[in-house]
């Protein structure tokens, strides 16, 4: 019973890899990856891996090899279990599109409308990361939250940037009104992750807004007034 009891629980989990990473387009091949590590784990490898298992053909006398339908009705049971963990894995309008065919040719057909644009997409979300630029009079907040947004894409293809890269990138596109915050974010070293560090520019664009007139010289974290001459 406990032996049961632990297996259900390691299925459950490798499930929860699937269902924590829903096939969304740009994160095919990782979203491809979990999955066969899934059908591995429950035997099913071969719905996707190996032809078909045909039905069982009567012999000359009308008899039916008994073993061949047994082979031929599991091969059934374990292709609908294998489709309903790939549908699972989809979103709504992904499953709409496949629910109608059996496990392998899901499985090629979203190779032909992801699996070769994983190098365009990844080409195409780095060449945006890269160029990024805020513009003037634009707000820090949703400019730094898309270039977050397009890390966290690339990491899903398998291109991870690291923190201090990606921290990089995100202060390389800041406009010269943030040298300061730059300087003294460099200096000071602050360990944070990139949400934090997103906070930390809107505070620090909130006091540029509202000190401005008063001579306020800032650095990252806090602020010292002077009196204007």
């Amino acid at each position: 019973m406990t032996t049961r009891f632990m297996n259900n629980m390691s299925v459950l989990s490798l499930c929860v890899i699937l269902e924590n990473n829903k096939l969304a387009g740009a994160n095919y091949d990782d979203w491809y990856r979990n999955l066969r590590i899934v059908l591995m784990y429950e035997r099913l490898i071969d719905i996707i891996d190996k032809p078909a298992v045909m039905a069982a053909v009567p012999k000359e006398d009308g008899s039916i090899d008994n073993e061949a339908t047994k082979a031929y009705e599991k091969f059934l049971e374990n292709g609908l279990t294998t489709k309903c963990i790939i549908l699972t894995s989809m979103g709504s309008d992904l499953q709409r599109q496949h629910q109608d065919m059996d496990p392998p040719t899901i499985i090629e057909h979203l190779k032909k409308m992801y699996g070769a644009q994983s190098k365009t997409v990844r080409y195409q979300l780095s060449k945006t990361l890269f160029r990024s630029t805020l513009d003037v009079d634009s707000p820090v907040g949703p400019h730094v939250l898309k270039m977050i947004d397009l890390i966290k894409q690339l990491e899903k293809l398998g291109c991870k940037l690291g923190k201090e890269l990606s921290q990089d990138l995100i202060l390389q596109s800041l406009l010269k009104t943030f040298s300061q915050f730059i300087v003294s974010f460099n200096m000071i070293k602050i360990s944070c992750d990139l949400y934090e560090m997103l906070n930390m520019l809107i505070d620090y664009e909130n006091q540029i807004a509202s000190e401005k007139k008063k001579g306020v010289a800032m650095v990252v974290g806090c602020s010292s007034k002077k009196k204007g001459k």
